[in-house]
Order: C-alpha cells, then sequence, then structure tokens
C-alpha cells in the first residue's frame, strides 16, 4: 500500500510539474502555435508570451504565484524614465509612450475571434485564424486541428550535427495518412494541422523523426483544447477598463452648460481665433462644469467645430473609449481572458477555446436569464440577448433553431429600490445533450453583487440626498441609491437565484458545480491604512461637487459588503462557516468560491494612497483642471495613463472619466447631467486593469488544481 501511494504521489508531481512548464522532458520538443484561439493573430500571442517569458525568468524555474501580475506590469508599464507622476512620465516619454499609454488590449482589439461591429455583436460560428504558414477557417466552439511547431531537444540536436533529418507523422484516427518531410536538424517542423478529436484516443499525430545516424525518435503529439466559459457581472466583464481609451486634449476643455448648446454661440472657425463659450458665472474658483475634452480631429486639423453641429457629434462619437463589446462595457482587461490566455502560456501542449460573456450591470435574472439593457448604444442594439441564450446558441449544432428541450425555474423578482418581493417561473429552452457541439471545461463566474443592489449602497455613500442623483437616475432608468436595509431584503433570496444558476448550468449545459469558479467582491472602500474611505471627503470624486464620501455610509456600505460575502460563501458551502443559515442551496451550490484575492485589496481601495508618498498619490488623484486660464493641474489630462502602476487597484469616479469617458446617448454631449452620468457609468467603483491580474492569479491555482486531478485520474485509468 505504501509503494501504491508513493507512486501516485509522484505521478501527481510530475503532473504538476508538466502542466506549468513550457517543456517536457523528451527527445522532441513541441508547442501548439497561436494556442488561445480567441485571437485570429499570432502576433496577438506572440505579445502575450513574450511579456509572460520575461516575467517568468528562467524556463526551469517555479512559476511565480503572481504571474499575471507580473506580465501585465511588463505590457502595460507607460515608456517613460520617470514613472512617478503621469505630469513626469510625459514630460520623459520615449519612442512607444504614446502606443504604451493605451495599454496591450489596444493592440489586440482587431485581432479578436469577436464580431464587435456586428448588430447584435457575437462570437462567429467560423473564424479565420493566422498561422506562420497561412490561415485556417476554423469552427470557433469546436477546432478539427491545431497547428504544432516541433523540434530536437537540445540532446538530440547535438547528436544530429549539422545533418538532415527525416519527419513522420501520421493522424492518430482511423483511415489516416501519413505524411514526411526532409529538412536540416536544426529546424522546427510545422505541422499545419494536428488532427483534434474530444476522444483523445483519436486525437493528435504519432510523430517519427530520424537521425543522421540512423537512431528514430518517437512522439505522439496530442494538443488538449479546453473551453471556458465567462459569465456574470462588471466585475468579471472588465468595466472601467476599455480596450482602447480615451485620449485627451491638453488645450482644448469641455463645459457642460445649457450655452454650449446654443447654434448662435460658436461656430467652425479657425484655431487662431479664441472661442467665446458664455460659460455660465461662478464664484468657487473651481469651474465643476468644465472638464478635460477629448482629443478631436478639429484639433488635428487646426479647427474648431461648432458645439451643436454634426461635425462635432461625429468626432466626439468617433474618439470615444473602444470596446470588445461596448453593450456590455466587456474587454480584454476582464479577470476572465488573463485567466484564461495564462492557462495556454503556462502549457504550450494545450490550446483554450474561450467565450467571454460577462456583461456589466448583470444579475441573474436580467442578465443570465433574461435579456437586459445594453451599458451604451442602445439607439443601435436595444437588448442584451441573455448570457444564458448566447451560450446555448453558440454550443448548439443547430443554433438558435437546436434549442427544443424545455425548463423553467423559479426566480424572486423586484424592481430596484423596493422590497416588494414575488417569484416568478422563467421559462428557458436549452440544446439537448446530444445536439452539443462540446462539453465546457471551466465556467468563470462573477455574479451577485447587482442582485443584492451594491452598487446602489455605494452611491448612497458618496452623495447626501436621493435628489442629487435623481435626475441621473431618471436616464438609467432605475433606481440607483438606497440604504442596506433595502439590500438586505434582496440578499435574504440570493440562494434561491443561485440556485436556479446551479440548475440552468446542469441542464442546459452539462456543467457540475464543482467546474465553476465563482469569485467573491474586493473590498472597494478601504484606504491605505486598511480604514474606511471618508476622511478626505472628495478624494478621487471631484468631477462633480455633489460627491463626498461620507464616512459612516461607507463603512455601512462595508458591512454590507461583509454580509454579502458571508452569504455567498454560505451560498457555495454550508459548511464552510458555522453560522450559515438554511438556504435553499441545501449543502450548497457546489461552486468553487474564491476569496484568495480579497487581503490584496484590503488597503487598496478607490481612497487607498500610495504610503511611501501619500500626499502626491491623493494630489495625483484629483481631476485635472484649468484654474483661471492656467495649465491643467495637477497634470494635464493628455498624459493621464489609464493602465499604469497604481497603488489603489479600484477606479474613482475621476478615474472613470478619464478611461472610458462613456457619455449618455440621445441627449447632448454638454448637458449639465453628463459629468456625473459619464463618471458613474464609466466604471466607478470597478477594479483596474492591475487589479483584474491579482484577481487572476487567485483564481490560477484551483483551475491547475482541477486540471492536475483530472490528469493523475487519467494517469492512473491507464
Amino acid at each position: 500500500m505504501r509503494r501504491v501511494a508513493l507512486a501516485t504521489l509522484v505521478t501527481a508531481i510530475l503532473f504538476s510539474i508538466s502542466s506549468i512548464g513550457p517543456s517536457f522532458a523528451s527527445d522532441l520538443i513541441w508547442e501548439v502555435e497561436n494556442p488561445f484561439r480567441f485571437f485570429k493573430r499570432s502576433t496577438a500571442f506572440d505579445l502575450h508570451a513574450k511579456a509572460f517569458a520575461d516575467a517568468r525568468g528562467s524556463a526551469d524555474s517555479p512559476l511565480p504565484a503572481d504571474i499575471v501580475w507580473r506580465t501585465e506590469r511588463r505590457l502595460n508599464d507607460p515608456d517613460c524614465r520617470d514613472r512617478s507622476t503621469p505630469e513626469s512620465c510625459g514630460a520623459t516619454r520615449r519612442a512607444r509612450y504614446d502606443a504604451s499609454r493605451l495599454g496591450w488590449a489596444s493592440l489586440t482589439l482587431d485581432q479578436v475571434c469577436y464580431e464587435r461591429n456586428a448588430r447584435p455583436r457575437r462570437y462567429p460560428v467560423a473564424c479565420e485564424r493566422q498561422y506562420s504558414w497561412g490561415t485556417a477557417k476554423e469552427d470557433y466552439i469546436l477546432p478539427d486541428a491545431h497547428t504544432v511547431a516541433i523540434q530536437l531537444a537540445p540532446a538530440a540536436l547535438a547528436e544530429a550535427a549539422n545533418g538532415e533529418c527525416i519527419w513522420v507523422w501520421q493522424p492518430r484516427g482511423p483511415n489516416s495518412r501519413a505524411e514526411s518531410r526532409k529538412q536540416a536538424c536544426k529546424d522546427k517542423l510545422t505541422i499545419r494541422r494536428v488532427p483534434f478529436a474530444q476522444d483523445r484516443k483519436a486525437s493528435g499525430v504519432s510523430v517519427k523523426v530520424k537521425l543522421p545516424n540512423e537512431r528514430e525518435l518517437t512522439e505522439d503529439v496530442v494538443v488538449e483544447d479546453l473551453f471556458i466559459v465567462s459569465l456574470g457581472d462588471s466585475f468579471a466583464s472588465g468595466e472601467s477598463n476599455p480596450d482602447r481609451p480615451v485620449t485627451f486634449s491638453a488645450t482644448r476643455e469641455m463645459t457642460y452648460d445649457p450655452m454650449m448648446t446654443r447654434d448662435d454661440q460658436v461656430a467652425t472657425r479657425s484655431i487662431k481665433e479664441p472661442p467665446k463659450y458664455g460659460v455660465a458665472s461662478f464664484a468657487d474658483p473651481i469651474d465643476y462644469k468644465t472638464l478635460p475634452r477629448r482629443k478631436l480631429e478639429d484639433e488635428e486639423k487646426g479647427l474648431i467645430f461648432r458645439p451643436t453641429s454634426r461635425e462635432f457629434v461625429g468626432a466626439f462619437e468617433k474618439r470615444a473609449a473602444q470596446w470588445l463589446s461596448a453593450d456590455c462595457h466587456r474587454s480584454q482587461y476582464g479577470y476572465p481572458v488573463r485567466v484564461a490566455l495564462s492557462l495556454a502560456m503556462e502549457n504550450r501542449h494545450r490550446s483554450i477555446t474561450f467565450v467571454h460573456l460577462a456583461c456589466s450591470g448583470s444579475e441573474v435574472t436580467e442578465g443570465l436569464f433574461l435579456p437586459r439593457d445594453p451599458r451604451e448604444g442602445a439607439n443601435e442594439q436595444k437588448t442584451v440577448t441573455a448570457q444564458f441564450d448566447q451560450l446555448s446558441d453558440l454550443i448548439c449544432r443547430n443554433g438558435a433553431a437546436g434549442r427544443t428541450m424545455a425548463s423553467s425555474y423559479a426566480l424572486p423578482m423586484y424592481k430596484s429600490g423596493s422590497a416588494a418581493i414575488s417569484v416568478q417561473q422563467v421559462s428557458k429552452h436549452w440544446c439537448p445533450p446530444a445536439q452539443r457541439k462540446r462539453a465546457i471545461d471551466f465556467v468563470l463566474l462573477s455574479i451577485g453583487g447587482n442582485d443584492v443592489g451594491f452598487s446602489a449602497i455605494a452611491l448612497n455613500s458618496m452623495t447626501e440626498s436621493a435628489g442629487d442623483l435623481a435626475p441621473v437616475a431618471s436616464l438609467i432608468g432605475s433606481e440607483i441609491r438606497y440604504t442596506a436595509d433595502v439590500a438586505r431584503a434582496y440578499l435574504g433570496v440570493l440562494d434561491q437565484r443561485l440556485k436556479a444558476v446551479r440548475d440552468a448550468l446542469h441542464d442546459g449545459f452539462g456543467v457540475e458545480p464543482s467546474r465553476v469558479v465563482q469569485t467573491a467582491y474586493e473590498p472597494i472602500h478601504l484606504d491605505e491604512t486598511g480604514n474606511a474611505c471618508g476622511l478626505r471627503p472628495t478624494l478621487g470624486l471631484d468631477v462633480h461637487q455633489k460627491f463626498k464620501m461620507d464616512y459612516a455610509r461607507v463603512q455601512e456600505a462595508g458591512r454590507f459588503l461583509g454580509e454579502l460575502s458571508a452569504r455567498l460563501e454560505c451560498i457555495s458551502d454550508a459548511k464552510r462557516r458555522a453560522d450559515c443559515p438554511r438556504l435553499a442551496t441545501g449543502a450548497g451550490t457546489g461552486f468553487r468560491l474564491v476569496t484568495e484575492h480579497i487581503p490584496k485589496f484590503s488597503r487598496r481601495g478607490l481612497c487607498a494612497r500610495d504610503p511611501k508618498r501619500a500626499d502626491i498619490d491623493g494630489t495625483m488623484m484629483g481631476m485635472p483642471r484649468r484654474v483661471r486660464g492656467e495649465d491643467f493641474k495637477p497634470y494635464s489630462p493628455a498624459f493621464a495613463l489609464p493602465y499604469g502602476a497604481r497603488w489603489r487597484l479600484v477606479h474613482t469616479p475621476n478615474d472613470a472619466f478619464l478611461t472610458a469617458n462613456t457619455h449618455r446617448d440621445g441627449i447632448s454631449p454638454f448637458d449639465i447631467l453628463q459629468p456625473p452620468y459619464v463618471s458613474l457609468w464609466s466604471g466607478a467603483f470597478h477594479p483596474t486593469a492591475e487589479g483584474h491580474s491579482i484577481v487572476a492569479d487567485s483564481v490560477l491555482p484551483h483551475i491547475r488544481g482541477m486540471l492536475d486531478k483530472r490528469d493523475l485520474a487519467d494517469a492512473n485509468r491507464r
């Protein structure tokens, strides 16, 4: 028995090592080319692979626990000599400053298998992907082949000297035909299409190479393709981190004032003539109506477009932030993307098929089960299809027409801000198991925060009265500010909603609960000392004069966040805490709830300053403004660093304004309601790109652990 246990332990260690290493102990070394199937082009993956290798160091060294964060910093640190402040970075910028300031996702946004310009936006049934040898049009959900590069290991290469090798490879499936090639032993062999089948025995190719000395080396090349799906809300979608952020003018301003919409105020003219804006008078030295303006093409052409003109509106919209999916504020910076990417880089015998559906504002009801309003672009797309429906259509061989299996779910329903709750039956139509293209390996899930109205509690902590946000609430169409007492009523039925999620994932997709990795919500309300925000009421909030953190209400929000976290733990596993009440999920959903990232955010909330330079960091959190015609202070908005390293891991309203700058459709861009709308609807109170990388580092060990156990079970069966 001891020998069996020891053998099992050794096997586990070997599989654990192989699962995180780029190479294996073999005479032949091979890797999948462009293995992150979300990227069309190899150049997009190579950008990450290089940063990953630099962050890791030696390929033989253990994988750092914070590998995603290290990779993020190599990708997104701005190209300047002095990064201490945005101003100093801009003053010491180097050749790649402008490109690096926009972040890595701006370089890969148009290289993905997602039709972001379609209406509705969607994943393609087939995606044309690029390889070193050319392109291949592949079924996006279920590939039939992968491209693999294989070469001699160093010892075998030394044995071959400078001779030529004869390579032979043959698919392992039935009725296959062998191919061969003679080439220099030092060169890599690219096998264009290595067959992929869900039955591992029929997948891959058998490779044989004859060295100049007649010795033969063999290897079975079998690619592991994981299907990973991201579902949920803004904390998974990447809200507040657009793939291409807004760029601001160093000289122009945006005055939000009714006078700006009058046709007789400003006409298109030469830049040499200063504009006469007719700004409303103000007594405060700070004009809260005047804020940084996007850099538009009129400035680049030496003109000033009349604010009410089509030219201005067109130029303004053209320079909006760009998202992977603007209707959901879904971006490549969301932690699920980083998890899937890292899994592809850690093991180059692996390919990843990834579907990112998380959508900002989603609840279990409107979001997962039912359609919801788009985050922006409602004039182009009235609703966002329910995430479960989108996923069903993707995996079903006949698309939406194949969803013939009906199920019904009891869901608690309520209107935002009202404590009246009723249970309604929601019917869904799923794709029958026999018609599904493939099984889902892992679901990455973030859900529950909107169901209990946590964002409304957060807004309650930074406004004095409901009247401060009433006009904005009317634009959004819902109550966006209420107390924890209302939210606790919603918390009381969250278990019923999450039970429905568990049941739907099982019924509609065959996903076992243990394959669902759910993330707990980060503490966004703590400063660098671990204290609640509010001691400096306007820190990071001076985009709007009505925004002020109230210390007592922030503490209340923090307490409720603790209650939400505890309830999510109980809902996932009733044995996780001693104080769990009786819940609809019984023993628990069985989802893996990730909480390891929580301590990493505990002193890095939206009001947190770098403890080593608190004063200057606090100053740099202010909204760039001109005071009585002087230069922008504390720095030019043109030097904003949306994805540069910061101590805070949560975006403030100021950060949100300077990164996503999401204006309300259907009203004048100069409307006086735009500043509060922009600062809130652009993702305030959400993790930064750096924060998402930290969440990803906490999720990955759970995925790796499950893969290791599966590999060990497969090895024991063999």
